[in-house]
């Protein structure tokens, strides 16, 4: 169960770091293509989302150091 988690945990990584890196940046690009930014929506959501990704991604990769520490061997099974 253990190693189930913790392969949900990275692929929900993995996805995240692709629209933080590839995704977010593109539409952050076209965003600022469109001019002034003080009354631009699309630039405003795509930061906003930027930042929820960061602070989930920092979320998750605390996560998976907590798992790391867990020794299921000492668990008891009751």
């Amino acid at each position: 169960m253990l190693e189930e988690i913790k392969h949900k945990i990275e692929a929900e990584i993995a996805h995240l770091l692709q629209e933080l890196n590839v995704d977010l940046p593109a539409r952050i690009k076209v965003a600022l293509e469109h001019g002034d930014l003080r009354e631009n929506a699309e630039y405003k959501s795509a930061k906003e989302r930027q930042e929820f990704v960061q602070a989930r991604l920092n979320h998750l990769t605390k996560r998976m150091g907590e798992l790391g520490k867990i020794d299921v061997t000492q668990m008891p099974y009751d």
